[in-house]
Formats: C-alpha cells, sequence, structure tokens
C-alpha cells in the first residue's frame, strides 16, 4: 500500500528540477522515468502527484534528493554549465548525451558543497586559490604566473614512470592548490562521449572544480587538466569539447585559444621544447621528447607545428601515419579497479578530507559512504589505502 502514496509535492519545484536543474525535455524525462509523457505534465501542473516510489526515482534521475521537491518555491542560485560550452553541441549528440553531461555537471556542484560542508565541520578555512590571469597577459608570462603557483617540481614530473603517472602526479600538484580534481560519474550509465565533452570546469572560489573524463587518454588528460586551470584563473566556467589541434576550430573563441595556448606552454616550454629538437631530427627524437615532457607524440607534433618548427606537409604525414597505425592496432580494453574508480570519480582532495572528518567524529559513516556515491562499505578501506599509499 506505501508504494501508492501520493507525493504532497510542489509542482512548480518538479518542473524547474527538470528544465532548469537537468535540462531535460518533457518527452526524454519521461522515457527515462518510464512514464506517459501526459502523467508527467500533469505532475508538473498540479492536476495529479507521483507516488513516493516515482519520487523516489524521479530524485535519482534528477540528481536530487526527494526533500527538494517539497520546498514551497524553486532554489536560486544554481548555475548549470551548459551555456559554456566550448564548440556548439554537434549534431550527432543525442539528448541522452546531454543529460548524462548535465548529471555530471550537477554532480560536481554537489561534490564542491560537500567539501565546503567538510570544511565547515572541521572549523578550518578552505584553501584560497590565488591564481589570476588576464588573456592579455603574453603566454610566457601566464605560463610562469601557472608553473609558480603550482610550485611545479619539473624533475619529480620527469622521474615518472608512464602517462597514468604523470597524469596522477599534475592532479595532486593542482589539488594541492586548493582545486578539486575528479573524473565522471563512477556510474556507467552516465558514462559522457569525448565529443559530448572532454571535461568542464567550475570556476568558483573557493574551491573550484575540474572534471576529466576517464574515456580520454592520460597525456589528453593532462592537457584537459591545465587548459580548465586557466579557465579557473580567468574565472571562466567551461564545458571542455575539442582536443589540442594543429588548426584551431573556427568557432573557437580567444578564450580558448588562450586556455590552449598557455596550457601548451606550461606542459611543453619553448625553449626547452627546442632545445631538445635541436640534439635529432623530429622523427627520430619524439619518442625521447614525449617521455621528457610527459605530454604525447601528438602533442609534440601540434606543439611544434605551431612553432614553426615543421611545415604544414611535413605534419599531414605524420597525422596519415598516426591514423594508419591507428586502424590498424588493436582496441584497447580494461578498466581500473572499483575503488580506484569511486576514487577518482570523488577526487583525492575531497576524499582525504572527508576521511579526516570521519576519524575526527565530524561525519557518520554513512556521510563517509556518501562521498564515495553510497558505495557499499566494503569499499572504504580499500579506497582509504589507495589513497594514504
Amino acid at each position: 500500500m506505501a508504494k501508492s502514496v501520493k507525493a504532497l509535492i510542489t509542482p512548480e519545484v518538479l518542473k524547474w528540477a527538470r528544465e532548469k536543474r537537468i535540462k531535460l525535455s518533457l518527452e526524454h524525462a519521461a522515457r527515462k522515468l518510464k512514464v506517459k509523457r501526459e502523467h508527467l505534465a500533469a505532475w508538473e501542473n498540479g492536476t495529479a502527484s507521483p507516488t513516493i516510489t516515482q519520487l523516489k526515482k524521479i530524485a535519482n534521475v534528477y540528481k536530487t534528493h526527494v526533500s527538494l521537491f517539497y520546498l514551497p518555491q524553486p532554489p536560486t542560485g544554481f548555475q548549470p554549465l551548459t551555456d559554456y560550452r566550448v564548440l556548439p553541441v554537434p549534431l550527432s549528440i543525442d539528448e541522452e548525451q546531454n543529460y548524462r553531461l548535465n548529471a555530471n555537471i550537477v554532480e560536481a556542484f554537489e561534490k564542491r558543497e560537500t567539501l565546503i560542508e567538510l570544511y565547515e565541520l572541521l572549523a578550518e578555512p578552505p584553501p584560497q586559490v590565488t591564481l589570476a590571469l588576464n588573456e592579455n597577459d603574453a603566454l610566457e608570462r601566464a605560463a610562469e604566473r601557472v608553473i609558480a603557483f603550482l610550485s611545479l617540481n619539473r624533475r619529480q614530473l620527469q622521474s615518472c614512470k608512464d602517462a597514468h603517472a604523470a597524469l596522477k602526479f599534475w592532479k595532486q600538484t593542482v589539488e594541492e592548490k586548493g582545486i578539486l580534481v575528479c573524473q565522471m560519474s563512477v556510474n556507467p550509465h552516465l558514462s559522457v562521449a569525448l565529443e559530448t565533452g572532454r571535461g568542464f570546469c567550475i570556476a568558483q572560489k573557493p574551491l573550484p572544480v575540474i572534471v576529466l573524463n576517464g574515456k580520454d587518454g592520460p597525456y589528453p588528460r593532462i592537457f584537459t587538466l591545465i587548459h580548465e586551470l586557466v579557465h579557473i584563473a580567468l574565472g571562466k566556467s567551461a564545458i571542455q569539447n575539442t582536443a589540442f589541434r594543429a588548426r584551431p576550430h573556427p568557432a573557437l573563441n580567444p578564450t580558448e585559444v588562450f586556455c590552449n595556448q598557455v596550457a601548451a606552454e606550461v606542459l611543453m616550454p619553448t625553449a626547452a621544447l627546442l632545445q631538445e629538437v635541436e640534439t635529432l631530427p623530429v622523427g627520430k627524437n619524439l619518442s625521447h621528447i614525449s617521455k621528457r615532457f610527459h605530454v604525447s607524440p601528438d602533442a609534440i607534433m601540434t606543439r611544434l607545428f605551431h612553432l614553426g618548427e615543421i611545415s604544414p606537409a611535413d605534419y599531414r604525414t605524420y597525422r596519415q601515419a598516426q591514423r594508419e597505425k591507428y586502424q590498424a592496432s588493436p582496441a584497447q580494453s580494461g578498466f581500473a579497479r572499483y575503488h580506484n574508480r569511486l576514487l577518482n570519480a570523488a577526487g583525492e582532495h575531497l576524499a582525504r578530507t572527508a576521511f579526516r572528518a570521519y576519524h575526527e567524529d565530524k561525519i557518520t559513516l554513512a556521510g563517509l559512504t556518501a562521498v564515495f556515491s553510497n558505495c557499499d562499505t566494503k569499499h572504504l578501506t580499500q579506497i582509504e589505502g589507495a589513497l594514504f599509499a
């Protein structure tokens, strides 16, 4: 009988949550909720009400808590990033992909709010992000300020044994400066295609957030990470759905070009890169240069093309060879262990703060599991071991 009890919610809030919070059309929301369109419309205009069971499902799809729908009026202040996409949405991206991206954005906002609350419980001020840039800054000077802000240890970076170790180094380096770095949802039903979003940032302070797409390779994720860090320094939130390329997309605005160029200078400083190129021809030296800077060979070639060190013809020849190599190589498979995926999705900054709050009796065990997508408590020991190893 309890399943059929009606939920006396505020219809306007229900409509707001769909249209403004998760940005779903009425038709797509009804399909995801497995209800008729007219039933959902009736719930939103107040001529009918969902059951408690249906309301729980709505809360899950809309990425919120059931209590939201009992508010007397829609909340204010939530600013999703949909209007900050780097490039227009390709026609090939369906509404489900946009829903998944928006769901990840909502989760990122919630992680930031959770982290702020944890600092309040610990009676500590959150770290302040002092990095600030202007698009009129000279590129090399802007890169120098990013490097100084990060207290970047290039010798430690060069000691990283592989791309994944380099990615971990960069993530930890950025997080140490008061920025939450995490990956998109651990929920496979919320996975996002790279053409939809390679990453995004919430440039609000304190505790801005950078979210990376785990489907991307470790080196492209590093570039996205630094690109989004520059966005935070500019105070401009964005959704990144393009890669570092030789010829910028014509729809890219000056802000995106600036962020790309500064990120490239941070990762591959002009003087150091050209010094490496002088030792051997690029073709014979490419693997060494890639390991030296811990960026992909593609990024090296693109950077050299921008610097005028290789011709358009040579660059096209290289790109064609890479495409043929990619098509001939077998597909790679495999996933990170589940506890590592939970940790990556939360971000180390949030995870460390949550475990500290738990051990100081500031939050309950349930509160700790909530940080990690309400995982089973058996995963917490593995997460803590991976985090503090």
